[in-house]
C-alpha cells in the first residue's frame, strides 16, 4: 500500500493539469504548471531531509505512519482548494508526508528481506508503485467527462484514502529487527527475526543465529563511526523518468501532438504496459544483478530518448506514432533497470549506523533532482521542443561509465556483508564485490568475521568512510 500510494501521488497531477475543469479553476500557464507539480517534490525533499535528521530514532514504521497522516492532511487541503495559494500549500504538505513514507518504507522492506530475494521483493514493491500510477491515470480518464470540479477534486481527495489505508496496515506490521537491535531491544528484535526465519512451524536456527551475529557485529564495528561527518569523510534523476511519470499526458499532447482525450487514454494504456513490463524486473534484478541491469537499460533509454527527439523534430503523423512507441519502449527499459534498482541499491550499500541518514539524504537528492526537472520540463518543451529529450539521452549515456567504475554488485550478499566491499583499501569496491561473489559461488562463506581478521593485519580502514550514497 505504501508504494501504491507513492505511485498514485506520482501520477495523479499529470492528468489533471490539462483537464478543462482544472484549467477553468486555476488558469495555470506552463511555468505555474511546473511549479504546482514541483512543489510536491520540494515537500517530499523536505520530508526526506527531516527523516535523515531524525536518523531513524523513532523507527522505520513509526515515521512512515506519521508520513501517511501528514499526506492525508495535504490531500484534504488540495481537494478543497479554490485558489492557487491553497493548492500550493496542499501540494507541499502532501509532499512532506510522502517523503517521510518513502525514505523509511524502503529501508524497512530491505531490512526484513532475505538476501537472496531482496532485489526481487523490492522490485515487486515497485510494481505496486506502477499500479498506483495506473489507478491515478484510469481514475482520471473515467471521470474526465465530468464538467464540474469533481473531475479533479475526487482524484486529489483519494490520496487521503490510500494514505489512511497505508497507515492502518502499518499498525499490523513488525518494526525492523535491525533498528530494534540498534535500540538495544534485543529480545523484541530476535522474536521478529525468529518469525521471519520460521517456515511451516520450523525455525531455521542456523540462519537466525548467523543473521543475529552479523547484525550485532556490524553495530559493534560502527558504534564509534555514527556521526554526520563520518558519512561523508574519505581518508584515503536525470534519466527522463520524472517527466515521463509526471507529464505523460502533457508530452503526448504537446510534444507528440495528440488530442487531450487521446493523450489521456494513451497515458492509461502506458501505465498498463509499465506494470506488465515491471514483472520482468522480478527476475532480472537477481539473475543479472544491479550493475548489468543499470548499464544495459541506461544505454537503451539513451537511444530511445534520441529517437524520440528525432521523431518530434520531424513532426509528421508517422513520426508521432513512432514517438509514442518510443515512450512505451522507454518505460520498459526504465522499469527493467532503474525503477526497482535504485530503490533496492541505496539501502544495500549503506551501513546500518548510517542507513537512516544516508537513505534520507539519497532519497532527498532524488527528489531535489526531480524538483528541478519537473519545474523546467513544461517551459523547456514550450521553448526548445524536441531538444529537451536530447538532454535526457545524454544523461542516460553518462550513467554507463559511472556504474561500471564505481558501483559494486550487491546481488546475493547480505546487508552486513556488503559493508566488506568498502573495507578493503587495497582494492576498489567493484573488484571486492566481484571477489566476494566468486567466493560465494565456490561455496565459501562471506561474513563480517573477515573484517575482524583483516583489521588485525591493518588492511582495513573504517568502512563507513567509504560508504556511498546513490
Amino acid at each position: 500500500m505504501g508504494f501504491i500510494l507513492f505511485g498514485y501521488d506520482d501520477g495523479v497531477i499529470g492528468g489533471l493539469l490539462t483537464a478543462p475543469s482544472f484549467e477553468d479553476q486555476f488558469h495555470l500557464g506552463s511555468t505555474m504548471q511546473g511549479t504546482v507539480t514541483s512543489l510536491f517534490i520540494a515537500g517530499a525533499f523536505c520530508g526526506c531531509m527531516a527523516s535523515a535528521v531524525m536518523n531513524g530514532r523513532w523507527g522505520r514504521k513509526t515515521i512512515a505512519h506519521a508520513g501517511a497522516l501528514v499526506l492525508s492532511l495535504g490531500a484534504i487541503i488540495q481537494c478543497s482548494s479554490y485558489g492557487i495559494a491553497q493548492l500550493l500549500v496542499g501540494r507541499i504538505v502532501a509532499g512532506v508526508g510522502l517523503g517521510l513514507i518513502v525514505s523509511n518504507i524502503i529501508m524497512w522492506q530491505s531490512e526484513i528481506s532475505p538476501n537472496h530475494i531482496r532485489g526481487l521483493l523490492v522490485a515487486s514493491a515497485l510494481s505496486f508503485l506502477i499500479l498506483g500510477q495506473l489507478i491515478a491515470y484510469w481514475l482520471e480518464y473515467g471521470i474526465s467527462n465530468y464538467a464540474s470540479s469533481f473531475s479533479w477534486r475526487f482524484p486529489m481527495a483519494f490520496q487521503a484514502a490510500l494514505a489512511l489505508m497505508t497507515s492502518g496496515l502499518l499498525l499490523c506490521m513488525p518494526e525492523s529487527p535491525r533498528y530494534l537491535f540498534q535500540q538495544d531491544k534485543h529480545q523484541e528484535a530476535t522474536e521478529v527475526l525468529r518469525l521471519l526465519y520460521t517456515h511451516r512451524g520450523i525455525v531455521n536456527e542456523n540462519g537466525l543465529r548467523s543473521t543475529i551475529t552479523e547484525i550485532t557485529e556490524a553495530i559493534a564495528i560502527e558504534s564509534h563511526q555514527a556521526t554526520w561527518s563520518d558519512l561523508s569523510r574519505d581518508d584515503n534523476a536525470w534519466s527522463g523518468s520524472t517527466p515521463v511519470s509526471y507529464y505523460t499526458t502533457y508530452i503526448f499532447e504537446n510534444s507528440v501532438g495528440l488530442s487531450y482525450s487521446t493523450s489521456l487514454l494513451l497515458s492509461g494504456i502506458l501505465q498498463v504496459w509499465f506494470l506488465v513490463a515491471s514483472f520482468g524486473t522480478w527476475y532480472t534484478i537477481e539473475k543479472f544483478g544491479r550493475r548489468i541491469s543499470f548499464m544495459f537499460t541506461a544505454t537503451g533509454m539513451a537511444i530511445v530518448m534520441a529517437v524520440l527527439a528525432a521523431m518530434i523534430a520531424v513532426d509528421t503523423k508517422a513520426s508521432g506514432i513512432v514517438g509514442a512507441g518510443m515512450i512505451f519502449l522507454y518505460q520498459a527499459f526504465y522499469t527493467w533497470g532503474f525503477m526497482g534498482g535504485i530503490w533496492v541499491y541505496g539501502p544495500e550499500i549503506m551501513p546500518l549506523a548510517h542507513r537512516a541518514k544516508g537513505e534520507g539524504l539519497a532519497t532527498a537528492s532524488l527528489w531535489l533532482s526531480a524538483f528541478v526537472v519537473v519545474e523546467i520540463v513544461p517551459v523547456a518543451i514550450t521553448h526548445i521542443g524536441w531538444r529537451v529529450y536530447l538532454i535526457f539521452a545524454c544523461c542516460n549515456l553518462a550513467f554507463v561509465p559511472f556504474v561500471y567504475f564505481f558501483l559494486p554488485e550487491t546481488a546475493g550478499l547480505t546487508l552486513e556483508s556488503i559493508d566488506l566491499c568498502f573495507m578493503d583499501t587495497t582494492t576498489t569496491p567493484v573488484k571486492k564485490a566481484s571477489e566476494l561473489r566468486q567466493l560465494m559461488k565456490r561455496g565459501g562463506e562471506v561474513t563480517l568475521d573477515q573484517a575482524f581478521e583483516a583489521e588485525k593485519h591493518g588492511q582495513i580502514s573504517a568502512h563507513v568512510e567509504h560508504a556511498t550514497s546513490v
